[in-house]
């Protein structure tokens, strides 16, 4: 059974996803099949990597029909970057409200990355961990319908006691997409042994980051030779 198919199956009967460790996503493609469309990480919806943090609060304001005032600037002390957060009510597929932060670079001050994310800021009411499997998995199967670069792609990475990397894939460029539930419980499937991680001690959340430059981000970093 597919990771895709057991993380279905495990959304309908419980708060659990089964995973098979770190497999690389079209390991077995048809060569009959047609070809998938290739996947360009360009930004997210009508915000652009390498606008200015102008363009992109303009872009975010026509995608999400916010007020200039619901979009709040943030510093990043530690990276040298501008973070610009708007929270929306609603972001089909995942469940609930949903938190979205455009990062400027440190030198460049325009647009390097985009986090979307599902139960970020709902300490009080969190998601239902199916949910948050189920939206998972459906855009794992979305990341899945194109192509990336060869050998660049793989799904259900445990990177924590409670959380996996679904889905993560290289462009052809510089671009990189990964998408990352935490939060959740889980069974890994290795080898031919299964384990099962621990209960989650926090909220269930889902999260996207459409990243422009993979190999050298735009943050702040202490030169060779200065300390």
């Amino acid at each position: 059974m597919s990771c895709a198919a057991l993380a279905r199956r495990a959304a309908a009967i419980a708060c659990l996803l089964s995973i098979a460790c770190g497999m690389p996503a079209h390991a077995a493609e048809d060569p009959a099949k047609p070809e998938l469309p290739k996947y360009e990480v360009s930004g997210f919806r009508d915000a652009r990597f390498g606008m200015t943090e102008p363009e992109v609060r303009a872009a975010v304001s026509k995608d999400f029909g916010v007020k200039p005032a619901d979009i709040k600037a943030n510093p990043n002390a530690t990276e040298g970057t501008i973070l610009l957060i708007v929270r929306v009510d609603s972001l089909d597929p995942g469940p609930g409200p949903a938190t979205l932060t455009y990062i400027f670079g440190h030198k460049s001050k325009k647009l390097i990355q985009v986090n979307v994310a599902w139960g970020e800021d709902t300490p009080n009411n969190p998601p239902d961990a199916n949910a948050i499997i189920g939206a998972g998995t459906r855009l794992e199967r979305y990341f899945e319908g194109f192509s990336w670069r060869k050998d660049a792609t793989r799904v259900g990475v445990p990177i924590g006691e409670n959380t996996v990397v679904l889905f993560s894939g290289e462009d052809d460029k510089k671009g990189a997409v990964r998408l990352v539930v935490d939060g959740i419980k889980y069974q890994l499937n290795q080898e031919g042994k299964q384990t099962t991680s621990p209960d989650p001690k926090r909220a269930p959340k889902l999260v996207i980051n459409y990243i422009a430059d993979r190999a050298n981000p735009d943050i702040a970093k202490i030169e060779p030779g200065k300390f």
